[in-house]
């Protein structure tokens, strides 16, 4: 757990309710969004003509009044976060690109200062459950892999839709029930040592090599996103593959970080589960370390939501918008470590070519039996 401001996050009484949103906005589950039966060109034309019979229908003096009181509402919102002060994060984003965001944000918005705690996404979620039930008010806006989470409290109406300029030109087909973005797209890489590995790994298959046995490390099971994984690797590798690899007696770290750090020290050999914007850090401090890209690959995306009962509703709106624009898409995803959702993002990956895994496919009925195997396995 990291808290980055060095102060206890505060757990004020009730939060402020000046901002309100109401009413739920329809949208599409990323990686979901399909034409349903209607010819792709009569789609289109139909659209067409709709658009433009409401362009028609509206003068240009009204169109030109909603984006004035648009532009108004957003000042307030803007004077009302600075009377706020701060916005608190729960993220499960590694430290690095964090730091990032922090120190541009701070930059962009005077006034309003973003305090970032960070844990794994399964007991970040977890957490944010038990506060929600206590009526703690600690975190504004959480970010984490466990879309799920964030589809369900959408259809609940707990979570906050982000009014700002730049999150209402955010792609629809990237907003998880038309509420909760998805703000970052990673590639899960393989590292090793390189002073302790000179034949090179290529790919999964190798870190079932006897030389390798007691120097693995792996990610344990924390969330819906690593349940898949491990299900996808055992589908790419053959049947048995995940027992094979637990007759290695790999390490368990509760979070990517642990196992890339391992690595890097020399503790371990090999580090099976770490997303590229944790490995790149260690290669950058000058660590023995080597990424390898497995082919086929495995991606997870990052979804991002205000949370209804936050204490700090205003600033929660600045800090949304801005990871929205394309300025807050540059600084979190413009390293060349993960992929943006907005188009022509300088540095980022390109968001069409990851495997990202559907996990409605994992439901708890599901989760239950391979953890239960899973934990069987390697524990």
């Amino acid at each position: 757990v990291e808290n980055q401001t060095g102060k206890e996050l505060e757990q004020s009484g009730q939060p402020d309710r000046s901002l309100t949103t109401s009413g739920k906005s329809q949208g599409v589950f990323i990686m979901s969004q399909r034409m349903q039966e209607v010819p792709r060109s009569r789609y289109i034309a139909a659209m067409s003509t709709f658009v433009a019979a409401l362009v028609c229908a509206a003068p240009l003096s009204a169109l030109a009044q909603g984006s004035a009181k648009a532009g108004a509402d957003w000042e307030k919102i803007l004077a009302a976060a600075k009377k706020e002060g701060k916005v608190v994060l729960y993220t499960g984003t590694v430290a690095p690109v964090m730091q990032r965001i922090k120190e541009e944000f701070d930059n962009a918005y005077p006034g309003i200062t973003l305090e970032w705690v960070r844990y794994a996404s399964g007991p970040l979620i977890a957490k944010v459950e038990q506060e929600r039930k206590a009526g703690v008010t600690s975190a504004d806006v959480v970010s984490a892999t466990e879309v799920g989470w964030f589809e369900n409290r959408a259809k609940e109406g707990v979570l906050a839709r982000a009014v700002g300029p730049d999150a209402a030109r955010f792609p629809a087909n990237y907003l998880v029930e038309g509420v909760a973005p998805i703000l970052s797209m990673d590639v899960v890489v393989m590292v090793y040592n390189t002073n302790l590995i000179k034949t090179p790994i290529t790919g999964y298959k190798d870190v079932l090599r006897p030389e390798f046995k007691g120097k693995i490390g792996m990610v344990d099971l924390l969330s819906t996103t690593v349940v898949a994984f491990y299900s996808w690797l055992e589908q790419v590798n053959g049947a048995g593959y995940l027992d094979r690899l637990a007759d290695q007696k790999p390490m368990l770290y509760t979070g990517a970080v642990g196992g890339g750090q391992s690595v890097a020290s020399g503790e371990i050999a090999i580090a099976t589960f770490i997303g590229t914007a944790a490995a790149i850090p260690l290669i950058k401090s000058g660590a023995p370390v080597k990424i390898v890209y497995p082919n086929p690959g495995f991606g997870f995306a990052w979804a991002g939501a205000i949370i209804g009962w936050g204490g700090h509703p205003n600033a929660a709106q600045v800090f949304m918008n801005y990871v929205m624009s394309p300025r807050g898409q540059t600084v979190w995803n413009g390293d060349g470590n993960s992929a943006s959702a907005l188009p022509n993002i300088p540095g980022s990956l390109d968001a069409s070519t990851l495997n990202l895994p559907d996990l409605k496919k994992f439901p708890p009925e599901a989760v239950k039996p391979f953890t239960a195997r899973w934990n069987k396995l390697f524990k």
